[in-house]
């Protein structure tokens, strides 16, 4: 394995952001009792992030807005098998709390069960996503891509070609700049302007 391109694979695209997430996931759990849709919706930015950086290690496929991220990660040996049939259902609470702040008919909570959605006997028995289990399973799946991202050359290859040869920053800079040339006409001290 080329320790220079896996040095430079894990400090851009783990260590700097496994600390934010841990810090981050602390203060959700903290609050978890009140705060049940920002707790759910880091956990899945955690999911997205990670699908990525799956997709493109084992495939070489990167497109950061394909749901397979997602739902491919979720169908890994990196989480359990008998949660992988309902990536599908999950990715569509997922959306729901993503993009509607709600669970599209389905509800979020926390449980002692150990099992990804469990019945929620307040709202009529409908499956309600256990955050308790799907915030364990998602840290072990996390912590397990990335503990193989120190012995998998094919994965650091695949990642430093695609994500630091052709798409530095998962091209954030690329797409910052084009959003000031478009929003700013290049003037990025404009963003600091009051709109007229």
């Amino acid at each position: 394995m080329d320790a220079f391109k896996q040095q430079q694979v894990l400090v851009q695209y783990i260590n700097q952001y496994k600390p934010v997430i841990d810090k981050t996931l602390t203060a959700l759990r903290a609050n978890k009792g009140n705060l049940h849709i920002p707790y759910a919706q880091f956990l899945f930015s955690v999911i997205d992030y990670y699908g990525l950086l799956y997709i493109v290690a084992t495939t070489r496929r990167f497109n950061k807005r394909d749901k397979n991220n997602f739902l491919d990660f979720f169908a890994s040996s990196y989480f359990p098998s008998v949660d992988t049939c309902k990536k599908s259902f999950l990715y569509f609470v997922r959306n729901g709390i993503i993009h509607q702040i709600f669970s599209k008919a389905s509800s979020v909570g926390t449980s002692a069960e150990n099992k990804l959605f469990f019945k929620d006997t307040s709202n009529g028995n409908i499956p309600a996503l256990n955050l308790d289990y799907l915030d364990k399973v998602t840290i072990s799946a996390i912590d397990n891509f990335s503990n193989d991202l120190k012995t998998n050359s094919t994965y650091i290859d695949n990642l430093h070609d695609i994500l630091l040869v052709t798409n530095y920053g998962l091209n954030d800079h690329v797409e910052l700049t084009s959003e000031f040339d478009g929003s700013f006409i290049g003037d990025i001290n404009k963003v600091f302007d009051d709109c007229i």
